[in-house]
C-alpha cells in the first residue's frame, strides 16, 4: 500500500506543483511559497489516494498468492473465506482511522492554511513577486516588468517597464516606456512605497503617431500602487468537519456527506477486493486488476456525481450518498455469490478436462 500510494502521490503531486510553477513565473504567487502550499495541500492528496492504493494493494497481494497457489494451501490448512474477509477488514479497519484524520482533520486545516496564504499572495504588488531575467505581467495586463538582476536589498539592475495608460481593444493604446540602469524600493515619509529609478529615459505616446514625449532622467519615482484584492469565498474543504455539522446549506451538506462517504467507502472496496483478486496460476495476478480498477473508479466517480447532484439540488440532502454504498454493496455481494456459482462448473470442467499424453 505504501508503495503504490507513494508512486500516485509523486506523480499527482508533481503535476500539481508544476501548476503552481506556472503561477510563480507569471508572478502571481511567490516563489517562496510553493513547497508551503505542497505542503499544506498534501493531506487534500491522500484523502482519495490512501483507500485506491489499499485497494490495489489488497488485489496485488492476494493476487500473488492465487498465483503461487499459497491462497489454495491456506484454505485447505482451514482458512475459510469468512476469516479472510475478518482478517481484510480488520486491516481496512486501520485505513479508516489514518483516511478520517486525514479527510476530517488534516485536510481542512491545510486548506484553511493555503487560503490564508493566497489571500497573502493576492495583496503583494508585482515587485514583491518580481523575478529577474523574465518579462512578468501585471495582474491586470496593463504592465510589463523586467529587471536583469535583483539584489536581496531590492536592488535592480537594467529595468525596463511598459505600461499601458489608456485600455482600448479597437485601435492603438497611449503606451509610457521606461528603461533604467538601476533602481532600487524606497518608502517615503506617508508610507507610499516608489521604485527610484536612476539613470534611464521615459517614452510616453501612441504607437504608429509622431506625438512622442521623450524624457531623459537622473531619477524617477515609479508608484508601486497595492490594490486591496477583494475577499475570497471561503472554500467548503477549508471548512472545519465539525461546523458542517451545523450547516443547513447544500453546499455543506454535499461535503460533509462527501467526507464520511470517503471513510465507508474504504470496507468496501476491501472486500470487493477479496474475489477479484481470485485468478489461477496460469491467467497471472494482473489479469483482474483493469476491470477492479475499473469499479473501483466507478464508485469513486458515483461518489463525486452524488455530491455535485446534492449542491445541485438534484438530488434530495436527506437522500445523502448512502443509496451509493448501497448499490456497490449489493455489488460485493453478487461478486460472491458469482465465485460460488462458478466453481462447480470449474471442478466439472476439470474433469472433463483431457489428461496431457491423451487425445481428446
Amino acid at each position: 500500500m505504501l508503495s503504490v500510494a507513494s508512486v500516485v502521490l509523486v506523480i499527482s503531486m508533481g503535476w500539481r506543483f508544476s501548476g503552481y510553477l506556472n503561477e510563480a513565473a507569471r508572478g502571481v504567487i511567490s516563489s517562496d511559497v510553493l513547497f508551503l502550499i505542497m505542503a499544506y495541500r498534501l493531506p487534500g492528496f491522500l484523502e482519495l489516494i490512501a483507500p485506491i492504493s489499499f485497494f490495489l494493494a489488497i488485489m496485488l497481494s492476494y493476487g500473488r498468492l492465487h498465483v503461487d497457489s499459497e491462497m489454495v494451501i491456506l484454505e485447505t490448512s482451514g482458512l475459510s473465506p469468512t476469516k479472510l474477509v475478518v482478517m481484510t477488514l480488520t486491516l481496512s479497519l486501520v485505513v479508516m482511522i489514518g483516511t478520517a484524520s486525514v479527510t476530517l482533520w488534516f485536510k481542512p486545516q491545510g486548506e484553511k492554511k493555503v487560503e490564508t496564504l493566497l489571500k497573502a499572495q493576492r495583496d503583494l504588488t508585482e515587485f514583491d513577486t518580481l523575478a529577474p531575467g523574465r518579462f512578468q505581467t501585471l495582474r491586470s495586463g496593463k504592465r510589463v516588468t523586467y529587471t536583469e538582476s535583483l539584489s536581496d536589498e531590492g536592488d535592480l539592475s537594467n529595468v525596463f517597464i511598459n505600461e499601458y495608460k489608456v485600455s482600448n481593444a479597437h485601435g492603438p493604446k497611449d503606451v509610457v516606456t521606461i528603461v533604467a540602469e538601476s533602481g532600487e524600493n524606497v518608502v517615503d515619509e506617508t508610507g507610499n512605497r516608489f521604485i527610484l529609478l536612476k539613470n534611464g529615459m521615459r517614452y510616453s505616446g501612441v504607437p504608429g503617431s509622431a506625438d512622442y514625449q521623450v524624457i531623459r532622467y537622473e531619477e524617477y519615482g515609479q508608484l508601486v500602487a497595492k490594490a486591496k484584492a477583494p475577499a475570497m469565498s471561503r472554500r467548503r474543504a477549508a471548512i472545519p468537519t465539525i461546523e458542517l455539522f451545523s450547516m443547513a446549506t447544500l453546499t455543506h451538506v454535499s461535503e460533509l456527506h462527501w467526507r464520511i462517504s470517503i471513510i465507508l467507502m474504504i470496507p468496501v472496496i476491501a472486500v470487493m477486493a477479496i474475489p477479484l483478486s481470485r485468478v489461477s496460476p496460469r491467467q497471472g495476478r494482473f489479469t483482474r486488476m483493469v476491470p477492479g480498477l475499473i469499479l473501483c473508479f466507478l464508485y469513486v466517480i458515483c461518489l463525486s456525481s452524488g455530491r455535485a447532484a446534492i449542491e445541485k439540488a438534484q438530488l434530495p440532502k436527506e437522500a445523502g450518498l448512502w443509496w451509493i454504498h448501497g448499490i456497490f454493496i449489493a455489488v460485493v455481494i453478487s461478486l460472491y455469490h458469482m465465485e460460488k456459482v462458478k466453481a462447480p462448473f470449474q471442478a466439472l470442467a476439470a474433469l472433463f478436462k483431457p489428461k496431457p499424453g491423451t487425445s481428446a
